[in-house]
């Protein structure tokens, strides 16, 4: 009977590519990133003018960006494969395999005639070129790795051999060919372009343990040693940037497992389970790595999942493991923000639903969910595996076919069918589900805030005899007059802009010359609060958002947004100019002043920088039945907005 060569491995089915959108949803975020990176910047600066809280504060922030910037690292690194080609084979001292410090040993002398064996270098070179034409092996002496894959440049791969390797061919060949093809795993979806040697993703996960306890635990203990003032705002800030960093974490692990047990499986498929495992067993016996090896699934793991491989269970875990990293940031987000609002003062009952109404908003305003039912839904289609017709194609095709082959693979290939139903079902199910549960009406927010200053509300009456007349045992008095309060006077200790020229005249020539100028809020910066609260102070800035801005010929300048005041100039520099304005709202029982400085920065250029300080004071006196109520409410903020001249 003849027998055919063994085919090879073709295409398997894998979990979709989160590593990608990982960076996709990243890059939609750049823009607030930006802003609050500048907002970081401001506060270390300020170190000297408001002590140490500013700075720990500024610190907390940044803790908070670093993985954003590994993130951006990750990015910025699809565009230079070459040269992380070049650095990474520096770092681990990769060679290819006819180096000379690499070449085999020559032939012992007196045995002229008789024929060498290939060298372990020579027979996996060629293992590789069977499975994937073009890949290149590059070897290494070091120890701690087996092996990793990295890009050559925008069309090639390599991939680094290392010493456990090459003693695992010398001992067990088919486990450490079964390692090769993990690696030959990863490029079904270009994953070496974003994980493997010198991935900024990889080195995120290596790195932030430390990250953390430099940049929190050190600046906070010595903020509480030094007994500042604000440690207490302070500890409210530690408890958010703690539960923050895991929550990009989640996602990055979450697709970094993914992707590793999606290499596992087309291994498993294309040398055999019972291989793969061994391997495993024999290189991971030995990682005691802790937290900095988040970026590979624990072994015992990997090893179940290919033990596995075929099962609903395990083709439902590779698809929704980042989904449901996603999904575990709402718990991680609500378990931060609480102990952060009773930290500030804030009401448990209060706070608690403000927090679920945050969660529920999130899941329908967040464009990851959406992003992932869109991939789920589309990436059968995208990426046309179809594995169990070869392995039926072979059978047809075999000189020895009988019904029995057949009636069996028709049984596997319903029954896979069977599965990848399920399992798409499933994949779909989830953000689906939870997109419609943040749609629907379910929570709101507590009105009137989470914070007792929030809610300025009129005492209780005192107790009043039968019939409405005057308190028992209290002589009756004239009710007040129902005059509307007076305005508010302005808060004080709020900043100023210092004048850098004497003031103009309020209709300069220079102003006349070049007419009125508009511009458009293209994002807002900063948004601190310095009296009230920083959902305040975030909502503020979240309506100036978009704002389309108008400097009149006259040097005054109007928004078209509701609670702008007219602003004036005060002065004018080469570059900058300082504005300011007041308005009053009047009504039958409240009277309502805002203030506003501005601060207006603009070269050359089509972009320029607008720095607020706001204030409001609200001031409220009714009288209901005699008896007077009063309550003032004041808030201030500090904004800084980028316009765009339009």
């Amino acid at each position: 009977m003849r027998k055919h060569p063994p085919a090879r491995p073709g295409r398997s089915w894998g979990p979709p590519p989160w590593l990608w959108l990982t960076l996709l949803l990243f890059l939609v975020q750049v823009p607030a990133l930006t802003g609050h990176a500048l907002g970081v910047g401001a506060g270390l600066v300020r170190f000297g003018d408001t002590g140490r809280g500013t700075f720990v504060t500024a610190t907390l922030s940044l803790v908070q960006l670093l993985p954003l910037f590994f993130l951006l690292a990750a990015v910025l690194a699809l565009f230079a494969p070459r040269a992380r080609c070049r650095v990474v084979e520096r770092r681990y001292g990769l060679l290819a395999p006819d180096d000379p410090l690499m070449a085999p040993p020559a032939a012992a002398p007196g045995y002229p005639g008789r024929p060498s064996a290939p060298d372990f270098a020579t027979r996996m070179t060629a293992f590789v070129d069977e499975h994937a034409p073009g890949v290149q092996l590059r070897l290494s002496t070091q120890e701690g790795l087996s092996a990793r894959v990295y890009p050559g440049s925008w069309r090639t791969t390599r991939i680094g051999v290392f010493a456990p390797l090459v003693h695992l061919w010398r001992t067990d060949t088919e486990a450490a060919r079964a390692v090769l093809l993990h690696e030959l795993g990863h490029l079904r979806q270009g994953e070496q372009h974003v994980t493997g040697l010198g991935s900024p993703l990889t080195a995120l996960v290596r790195a932030w343990p430390q990250v953390l306890v430099g940049f929190v635990v050190l600046p906070v203990t010595l903020l509480f040693v030094t007994g500042d003032a604000t440690a207490r705002l302070t500890l409210a800030e530690v408890v958010l940037v703690l539960f923050s960093v895991p929550k990009v974490l989640l996602l990055v692990v979450g697709a970094l497992w993914s992707a590793e047990l999606g290499a596992d499986r087309f291994a498993a498929r294309a040398a055999g389970a019972d291989h793969l495992v061994r391997a495993l067993r024999r290189l991971e016996q030995g990682d005691h790595g802790g937290l900095a090896r988040l970026h590979h699934p624990p072994a015992r793991m990997r090893i179940r999942c290919v033990s596995r491989g075929e099962t609903t269970r395990v083709r439902l875990l590779l698809t929704l493991l980042w989904p449901l990293a996603l999904l575990a940031q709402l718990p991680l987000a609500m378990l931060g923000a609480l102990p952060a609002y009773a930290l500030l003062g804030a009401e448990s009952d209060r706070a608690t639903r403000q927090v679920l109404a945050l969660a529920h908003e999130s899941l329908a305003t967040e464009p990851a969910w959406w992003a992932t039912l869109a991939v789920t839904l589309v990436w059968p289609l995208v990426s046309g595996v179809r594995p169990v017709r070869r392995d039926a194609a072979a059978v047809t095709t075999s000189a020895t076919v009988d019904t029995a082959a057949v009636t069996t693979s028709a049984k596997v290939h319903t029954a896979a069918v069977t599965t990848s139903a399920k399992v798409h079902t499933a994949a779909v199910l989830l953000p689906a589900v939870l997109l419609l549960v943040g749609l629907l009406p379910l929570v709101s927010r507590p009105p009137g805030g989470v914070f007792p200053d929030e809610r300025a509300g009129p005492a209780t009456p005192a107790t009043r005899a039968p019939g409405g007349g005057a308190p028992a045992g209290v002589t009756p008095t004239a009710c007040p007059s129902r005059a509307a309060p007076r305005d508010p006077t302005r808060p004080p200790g709020l900043p100023v802009f210092t004048p850098e020229t004497p003031p103009p005249s309020r209709d300069s020539a220079q102003d006349r010359q070049r007419g009125a100028r508009t511009f458009r809020t293209l994002d807002v910066t900063a948004a601190d609060a310095l009296s009230g609260t920083r959902d305040q102070a975030q909502d503020v800035g979240d309506r100036l958002r978009g704002a389309r801005w108008t400097l009149h010929d006259d040097g005054t300048l109007t928004a078209d947004r509701a609670g702008v005041p007219l602003l004036r100039t005060t002065s004018v520099g080469a570059t900058t100019r300082l504005l300011t304005g007041q308005r009053t709202e009047r009504t039958d029982v409240s009277a309502t002043t805002m203030w506003m400085e501005a601060r207006l920065v603009g070269g050359a250029g089509r972009t320029a920088r607008l720095d607020l300080v706001r204030a409001a004071t609200r001031d409220m006196r009714a009288v209901v039945d005699c008896r007077e109520f009063s309550s003032t409410s004041s808030t201030a903020q500090r904004l800084s907005l980028t316009l765009g001249r339009e």
